[in-house]
């Protein structure tokens, strides 16, 4: 695996800072508002999310949780659509606003809060690195991988069970030492990496399920579809209508011959893409894709062309069509519709 190939897979599995935030519940037990807005990012809930945590910092116009998760917000929903292409320019200036006003807050604070500042500027490095690959800036997401890094492996020495920031640490070492397994020593970093990862599977909600998302990627690619499955399944019973867990299985069901489940599955990614405002053009095309392919692979021609005909109402805006996998996956849909 190459070192693109390692930054885009870090994209998919989205650990480096979605997520990463801590929440704190109130001591009565109710859900704060910013503990509400926790369970909406989760639940993909995007504009409520962002809505609750404006009201929450019109109050607490200087609480660091609440700047963080309005960054981690805006973070998943474009990764969430892969709408990178269309609003990385705009992502780039707040996410350097953002990082500028913790390093600001930092000289004033001590402690935990302190290290709490550092982790959430050292995300947001790795934000703009992940975004930076996204649109192709190589090196310049490179570096800021790199420096997003060195400190989380700072905070982790500061206080080792702050388990949230082990997840960067364990997915960057994982995926270095894949992608240059050529270079001595390198290589020992595979094992820390994932032991790292498991490290953060104790990382406090929502954290612990980027960790789950980030484990899922891995185990897939170490063909562990089994405990891959099991992993999603998991998140699934809490949250069912996470498109980014659904894929995970419907992929899997697919991948391991099980087209009958990866129908349902996917047939269950295209009903939720639809219903979402606006739609998920990534979801969409994945989840027609799966079902065309499996009806095809189960020797059903005529559902599999009916799937693909009917994705072809859909007007994909242009950008979408540049994403790399939603080329691929027309490319085999119309490659059922011409046998």
């Amino acid at each position: 695996m190459g070192l693109k190939k390692y930054i885009f897979k870090s994209i998919l599995v989205s650990a480096v800072l979605v997520f990463g935030v801590l929440p704190v519940f109130s001591a009565s037990g109710n859900y704060s508002m910013i503990d509400s807005a926790l369970v909406l990012l989760v639940k993909q809930d995007y504009a409520g999310a962002k809505n609750l945590l404006e009201l929450h910092r019109q109050k607490y116009p200087q609480d660091n949780n609440a700047l963080y998760l309005q960054f981690a917000v805006e973070q998943t929903k474009i990764l969430d659509y892969e709408s990178y292409i269309i609003e990385n320019d705009a992502f780039q200036l707040y996410a350097e606003n953002v990082k500028t006003e913790f390093d600001k807050r930092l000289e004033t604070l001590s402690g935990q809060d302190s290290l709490m500042c550092v982790f959430y500027a050292a995300n947001v490095s790795g934000g703009i690195s992940i975004m930076q690959a996204k649109v192709g800036k190589w090196i310049d997401a490179v570096k800021n991988a790199v420096q997003s890094v060195s400190v989380l492996r700072e905070v982790c020495k500061a206080d080792p069970d702050f388990y949230a920031a082990y997840l960067g640490v364990g997915v960057f070492d994982y995926y270095l030492s894949t992608s240059f397994r050529w270079v001595p020593f390198v290589s020992r970093r595979t094992k820390e990496g994932i032991k790292n990862i498991n490290i953060a599977l104790n990382a406090d909600f929502p954290y612990n399920y980027a960790a789950k998302n980030s484990l899922c990627w891995i185990l897939i690619e170490q063909k562990q579809f089994k405990s891959a499955d099991s992993l999603a399944h998991s998140v699934l019973k809490v949250f069912p209508d996470n498109t980014m867990f659904l894929r995970i299985r419907a992929l899997i069901s697919m991948w391991t011959g099980q087209y009958k489940q990866a129908i349902r599955f996917a047939e269950k990614l295209v009903d939720l893409s639809k219903k979402r405002d606006p739609l998920n053009w990534s979801d969409l095309v994945a989840g027609y894709t799966i079902i065309t392919c499996s009806y095809d692979k189960l020797g059903l021609p005529d559902k599999a062309c009916k799937s693909a005909q009917d994705f072809r109402q859909f007007d994909i805006p242009e950008p979408y069509l540049e994403i790399p996998h939603i080329k691929k996956n027309i490319k085999e849909m119309t490659g059922v519709l011409s046998k």
